[in-house]
């Protein structure tokens, strides 16, 4: 096998549009330039409504120019919807990535309600929005999650059975999330984990 020399791989990503280093500082300027933006649409949303803020004002906040905010998002609510499913990630995908590493699943969701609990302001934030359904970012997000239900559930079900049961689980645990969030976290992660796992092993059988 032969070993790509360093002379070699610089020719290559010269020829590809440019040095690592040139490809790697526009990276950096783009994610910074992303990070100004964000923070600009949060810090707007907690005096303002999303469909009240313009273009203009959110440039001005994030301090760059409209073109250069047009390079990354089309409207005030792409960038919201990049936030809202960069935080879903952030905490959905940790349960599916511990439990399939073997990890216990009432210490995976009682973590991700931690972190959920510790960024309260931004998860209400969210759930304020009319625009933003938090439901369908979730299934598009966490389509695991389907499949996850539907193994725990008897095999002497079909599939749309197993589906329907899976939906309302799913559905469920939104909705227990969305009213533990809006009551400010009254009870413990570890008692709302308890709380979900309860109901949804009755929903499905465990």
């Amino acid at each position: 096998m032969s070993i790509l020399q360093p002379t070699d791989a610089f020719k290559m990503s010269k020829y590809n549009g440019g040095t690592m280093s040139e490809k790697s500082n526009v990276n950096q300027r783009v994610m910074l330039t992303k990070r100004l933006i964000r923070e600009a649409l949060l810090k707007m949303l907690k005096t303002t409504k999303i469909n009240k803020i313009s273009i203009r004002e959110l440039c001005q906040v994030a301090g760059i120019n409209r073109t250069t905010f047009y390079n990354h998002y089309g409207s005030q609510y792409d960038v919201l919807n990049e936030i809202a499913d960069t935080y879903i990630q952030s905490t959905s995908f940790t349960v599916i990535n511990d439990m399939a590493a073997g990890k216990n699943i009432d210490e995976c969701l009682t973590q991700v309600l931690q972190y959920i609990k510790d960024n309260l302001e931004f998860a209400k934030l969210v759930l304020d929005l009319d625009n933003y359904d938090l439901l369908s970012h979730i299934k598009i997000s966490l389509p695991q999650f389907d499949h996850m239900v539907i193994k725990h559930l008897p095999e002497n079900l079909d599939l749309e059975e197993k589906k329907a049961i899976a939906s309302y689980v799913q559905y469920g645990t939104v909705r227990l999330l969305k009213e533990w969030i809006l009551s400010d976290c009254l009870k413990s992660p570890e008692e709302e984990a308890q709380l979900i796992l309860k109901i949804a092993g009755r929903t499905i059988g465990g």
